[in-house]
């Protein structure tokens, strides 16, 4: 085995002398979400994005959900393993997901939506698209409100973003069949089901077109990457940090991406790699702004936040980095708010809900197993 490997701390080893935490975890996704509303707004904006597909920067926007989904997968991981049962573990995930999620829906529901139909109001409020539009909450996704950004470059479309949601509730109840199953615990035969998955899939896509799609990747890729960073989690002892291992997976990773759309699922590893190196790397934001977690807020906010100015100032049309300018500080703003005075006060139960686990005698010994783990 060559040195350089023997001697590179493991993934397990940064996390325990971080107490936990990935060091650059905050930063990485801070810096996706916001990488994330700059793609974005070309597109709202309706300028020319006939290129954006192509090349290094094709390549790269590629890249960005997936990587938000293989950041998810391994940090949910460990409070999955934390969390011991089912029940804790969908309380926290409600917890984090839920109550900035409703608010959002209700505010462009119920304020921006008002402000920007064509329909008089009582027609607003009775139209089906109105009720419908609060099933987003649950994952029935929804995009258009009646008669909101009609004339936009990128019309009837609220907020495009949540189309992560479906996703990422299949994830999270992935994960629960997986802690009920024992399947954490056994970190040989996940890897082996994931390498089969990956095989089978990577098949199923060249001869029945499995998770393929133009431009971004599809959701079922998407899933896959969570999949691996929950796997990268689970051998994160064995799992060496080192730079050469992520030039080389960061050189396949574009290979694969640079190739036919079914070759997603074979991108995984490689690029799920990348994202447990970064994260892993000593790139702590300032304390203030690390306490500050407004990256959910970014994402959830950014989209209908662009799509009303678009609506309002001609001077932005077909002009992204304008966009990106004027938009950038109200999202910010919005992403604060909800941090200050909705996740973050939600989140404050999570001591309540980790505060009496069960006794060991109590847990089937699938589960008892994974209560002695080391949380990371």
């Amino acid at each position: 085995m060559l040195s350089f490997y023997r001697s590179a701390p493991s993934a397990g080893d940064i996390l325990r002398a971080n107490n936990g935490e990935g060091p650059g975890f905050n930063a990485l996704r801070l810096a996706l979400s916001i990488l994330i509303l700059a793609a974005h707004s070309g597109w709202v904006a309706g300028a020319d994005i006939s290129q954006d597909w192509v090349g290094l920067n094709g390549l790269f926007l590629l890249s960005l959900v997936p990587a938000f989904f293989a950041l998810s997968g391994f940090l949910v991981t460990g409070s999955a393993i934390r969390s011991v049962t089912v029940r804790p573990f969908l309380t926290l995930r409600l917890i984090r997901i839920a109550p900035a999620l409703l608010v959002e829906v209700t505010l462009c529901a119920l304020v921006l939506g008002p402000l920007f139909t064509t329909y008089l109001l009582g027609d607003y409020f009775r139209d089906i698209r109105f009720f419908e539009y609060f099933g987003n909450v649950v994952g029935r996704i929804r995009f258009e409100l009646p008669g909101v950004f009609e004339t936009n470059p990128l019309p009837n479309t609220v907020n495009q973003n949540l189309w992560t949601l479906k996703p990422e509730f299949y994830c999270y109840f992935l994960m629960a069949g997986m802690i009920w199953l024992g399947i954490l615990r056994s970190r040989i035969l996940f890897a082996s089901a994931i390498a089969v998955l990956a095989v089978a899939a990577t098949v199923a896509a060249y001869f029945a077109g499995f998770g393929v799609q133009p431009a971004n990747y599809h959701w079922k890729v998407v899933v896959f990457h969570f999949l691996v960073g929950c796997l990268c989690y689970q051998w994160r002892d064995q799992l060496k940090i080192h730079w050469t291992l992520f030039a080389g997976s960061l050189a396949v990773a574009m290979l694969l991406m640079s190739g036919d759309r079914e070759l997603g699922f074979l991108v995984t590893p490689f690029l799920t790699y990348c994202v447990v190196y970064i994260g892993l790397m000593p790139l702590r934001l300032p304390e203030r702004l690390r306490r500050l977690d407004v990256s959910y807020g970014i994402y959830l906010y950014g989209f209908p936040i662009q799509q009303a100015l678009v609506a309002k100032l001609d001077i932005v049309h077909g002009s992204g980095p304008l966009l990106f300018l004027i938009s950038a500080p109200l999202v910010f703003g919005f992403a604060l708010l909800s941090w200050l005075f909705i996740e973050k006060p939600f989140l404050r139960l999570k001591r309540h809900i980790l505060a009496s686990p069960p006794k060991p005698q109590d847990l089937p010994p699938a589960v008892e197993g994974l209560k002695q783990a080391p949380a990371g």
